[in-house]
């Protein structure tokens, strides 16, 4: 009762993604979507007896995908990919507040990637949870880009280099040119692209973000072979 299913218990509608780009038709992940009115009639029980028990676990939880809180991409269950979806409102604050509670001392990372509406940005900064930035697509040659740690707004994020969705630095910038790379160059004061990874780290590190996570791929400086997942796939 707590996901949108039909009677015979199937998913009447699937989570995914409109045409991005990481995949021209979307992505249709096939998971089942929450029923929100239904949680909010119960008071999010479901999702509080959830963080709960993960605040029992750890110190830091990371909410993936929250955007979805905001608003939400549902894909009928038979549609072959994700081009045929439509966006719909999220619970937003409602939810945020639940967990808030649920949690306690806990601290939260918000995966707040990807197209973000205003009001994504203003639930973020009502929450006051860590939001992310993603190095390796900071250098498209605008100064002004978010994810430029010049432009951190303040010390409330966690910096990475890529994501499990990502490639590995070696392998994101294997192919690009020396005049792609030429901002990315004069940016980290470094001339090959065998000096980018060590050149991130150091980056990152000298942000004035509170948290910085790297996977050790991209430490042991290894290519796309030991990527960890490749979207949609």
């Amino acid at each position: 009762e707590q996901f949108q299913l039909c009677e015979t218990g199937e998913p009447a509608v699937v989570a995914g993604c409109p045409p991005d780009a990481f995949s021209e038709e979307g992505q249709k992940w096939g998971n089942p979507i929450y029923d929100w009115n239904r949680m909010e009639e119960d008071g999010f029980s479901w999702w509080i007896d959830r963080m709960k028990g993960n605040a029992q676990i750890y110190d830091i939880i990371r909410i993936d995908h929250f955007i979805g809180i905001v608003r939400y991409y549902s894909i009928p269950a038979k549609a072959p990919d994700g081009k045929d979806g439509k966006w719909n409102k999220g619970p937003g604050k409602k939810l945020t507040d639940a967990v808030e509670e649920a949690v306690g001392t806990g601290k939260i990372i918000a995966e707040d990637l990807g197209v973000c509406v205003p009001g994504v940005r203003k639930l973020m900064n009502r929450t006051g949870w860590l939001g992310m930035k993603i190095l390796i697509f900071a250098f498209d040659g605008n100064t002004s880009h978010e994810y430029l740690p010049h432009n951190f707004e303040d010390s409330n994020r966690v910096v990475y280099a890529g994501t499990h969705d990502n490639e590995t630095i070696v392998g994101y910038y294997k192919d690009k040119t020396e005049y792609e790379l030429a901002f990315l160059y004069e940016y980290l004061n470094i001339k090959s692209k065998e000096e980018i990874p060590d050149a991130f780290i150091r980056l990152a590190y000298s942000s004035i973000a509170d948290v910085v996570i790297f996977q050790m791929q991209d430490i042991l400086h290894l290519g796309n072979e030991a990527r960890m997942n490749f979207p949609s796939t």
